[in-house]
């Protein structure tokens, strides 16, 4: 098992359990926790590397971190954003996640030049807590959470994100049994495969 598969298994084994969690205990809170958790790890991985492979695991924490993200972001979109605009809100959230990897792609050759390789875990994983922060002071999981939205806001956020109660029973069948279901696995699978084979 190399080291980006210690990451993807962290991932992996944790993706259903990151969205019942979300579902439940609420977005804000859960992808605040994912953030710390990663950024935890993004921090201590420097550490691994000094300290030899086998503690290079860390990765696996950090899939542990990183999972709860998406489930977290389309949580809280589910409740913050009207049905009808979701898909471009979703489209907007995700491609933010890109162009954040092609931002520290295009950074961390300047801090590796300017403070050495083991900056670049350092800083990413220090923005974290500043993301954190900021965070904790201005997101709410619902609008009925948010002290600062009107009345007449909260109850039209309310009544056009129609968001049902957390689901308590998943119906892998009903799911497996759509094609887009594995349409989009397929789809992804190739793209994870393709991006980690080539690039």
């Amino acid at each position: 098992m190399g080291i980006a598969s210690s990451f993807f298994w962290g991932y992996l084994l944790t993706q259903t359990a990151g969205g019942i969690w979300a579902d439940t205990v609420g977005g804000k809170s859960v992808l605040a926790f994912g953030v710390v958790w990663w950024s935890i790890a993004t921090v201590l991985t420097r550490v691994a590397a000094k300290i030899g492979l086998p503690f290079l695991l860390v990765c696996a924490f950090m899939g542990i971190g990183e999972v709860v993200a998406m489930p977290a972001m389309i949580s809280i979109l589910s409740k913050w954003v009207p049905v009808a605009e979701r898909s471009r809100s979703l489209a907007l959230v995700y491609s933010g996640m890109y162009r954040g990897s092609v931002t520290a792609l295009a950074l961390s050759p300047f801090l590796i030049q300017k403070f050495g390789w083991l900056s670049v875990f350092f800083s990413f994983g220090s923005l974290g807590t500043v993301w954190f922060a900021v965070w904790l002071n201005k997101a709410n999981s619902t609008p009925l959470e948010d002290p600062e939205l009107r009345p007449q806001e909260k109850k039209l956020l309310v009544t056009k994100c129609v968001s049902k109660e957390p689901v308590k029973t998943i119906l892998w069948s009903l799911i497996l049994s759509k094609p887009p279901v594995w349409a989009l696995t397929v789809c992804l699978t190739s793209v994870t495969i393709g991006g980690h084979l080539f690039f």
